[in-house]
């Protein structure tokens, strides 16, 4: 027991001296304008800081335009005359927009509560 307690105690001690040591590293580090900390929080948080800022005229959008090799010509396996394109034109008249009216039950005639000759839509 007393080997045990003996051992734990240099345990400590050491540690609490590699602790302190390590202390004594960040002080000296601190006062070197020779070294320089590298804070991923601060940074990502000035990044966020000068984003939040931007104005419209000063994003650059870069648009990699990327030619696909698929090691054969495709245009010997497609018909004559082929436009992957053909037919993709959006006309306003041709978009049919189904509108089904719901009748509502409410339990009761609402006529009786609404004046003689109501017309909502007047």
């Amino acid at each position: 027991m007393k080997k045990v307690s003996v051992l734990l105690g240099i345990g400590i001690l050491g540690g609490l001296l590699i602790s302190a040591k390590g202390d004594c590293n960040l002080k000296n580090l601190e006062h070197n304008p020779h070294t320089t900390k590298y804070n991923p929080f601060a940074e990502g948080l000035q990044i966020a800081i000068e984003s939040a800022n931007l104005d419209a005229s000063e994003i650059v959008v870069f648009e990699i335009e990327e030619e696909v090799d698929l090691g054969f010509d495709t245009a010997e396996y497609l018909p004559l005359g082929f436009n992957a394109y053909d037919g993709m034109e959006l006309a306003v008249e041709d978009i049919v927009v189904l509108e089904e009216d719901e009748e509502v039950d409410l339990g009761f005639d609402v006529a009786l509560y609404l004046p003689k000759d109501f017309n909502a839509y007047k």
